[in-house]
């Protein structure tokens, strides 16, 4: 009975990583901002283009910015 053959280029599933914390904190941030722009009665939709046009513009800041000395 031949028994199968994994090839090298298949790769199972790998488990997700943890927040580390300054990625924490911007999800908290986020989330604190828009709650606080719905409680002083902004609509949901311009909390929401508010929020992903500042991700957006976060984005392509941070894909630009070079790599810190030593990194």
């Amino acid at each position: 009975m031949k028994k199968r053959q994994r090839h090298a280029c298949v790769q199972g599933p790998t488990a997700p990583e943890r927040l580390n914390g300054p990625e924490a904190v911007v999800i908290i941030i986020v989330i604190a901002l828009g709650a606080v722009l719905a409680y002083a009665g902004m609509p949901v939709t311009a909390v929401m283009e508010i929020l992903s046009g500042g991700g957006l513009i976060g984005a392509h800041v941070a894909r630009r910015a070079p790599l810190a000395p030593g990194m």
